[in-house]
C-alpha cells in the first residue's frame, strides 16, 4: 500500500489514515468476495456500482494495478460486454487473495 494520497486527502492526519485503512482492510475482502454472485445474478449495475467502489478505494490506498484491472471490468460491465464477464472477475478475486 502506497498511502501518499490518502495522507494528502486527510491532511496529514494519520487517525483518519488508520481508521480509513482499518476500514478498508475489513470491507475490501467482502466486497471483493461478493463480485462473482453479481456476476451469477447478472446484476450489472451492481456490479458496476461495486467495481466503482472498489476502484476508488484501490486508488486511495495506492494499489494502482488492482484499481486499474477494476477499471477494465467497469469499463466491460458499463459498455454491455457481460457475455464471459465473469471469467475476468474470478481472475481478479483470486488474484485478490494471493496478494
Amino acid at each position: 500500500m502506497d498511502l501518499s494520497l490518502l495522507h494528502n486527502l486527510m491532511g496529514g492526519d494519520q487517525r483518519l489514515v488508520d481508521r480509513f485503512v482499518a476500514i478498508f482492510n475489513t470491507q475490501v475482502p467482502a466486497q471483493v468476495a461478493a463480485l462473482p454472485e453479481l456476476c451469477e445474478a447478472q446484476d450489472w449495475e451492481g456490479l458496476s456500482t461495486a467495481l466503482h467502489s472498489l476502484k476508488t478505494q484501490f486508488n486511495y490506498v495506492g494499489m494502482h494495478t488492482l484499481a486499474e484491472q477494476i477499471r477494465s471490468l467497469e469499463e466491460q460491465v458499463d459498455a454491455g460486454l457481460t457475455d464471459g464477464i465473469s471469467l475476468p472477475v474470478n481472475h481478479f478475486v483470486r488474484d485478490f487473495r494471493l496478494s
